[in-house]
């Protein structure tokens, strides 16, 4: 099921929450979401990042 979830939030909810006007960021982070391996963990915006 979470898998599911996965899919529909980074196919769908891009479009959806743009229209309603939310940020960059939370479009980024649910992008993150989709994402895998070091790409995922690397990203500035991944909770528990270190710089």
């Amino acid at each position: 099921m979470r898998a599911e979830l996965t899919v529909w939030l980074v196919h769908h909810a891009p479009t959806r929450l743009r229209a309603i006007g939310v940020s960059e960021e939370l479009l980024h982070r649910i992008r993150l979401l989709g994402v895998t391996g070091p790409d995922r963990w690397e990203d500035p915006h991944w909770p528990g990042h270190r710089y």
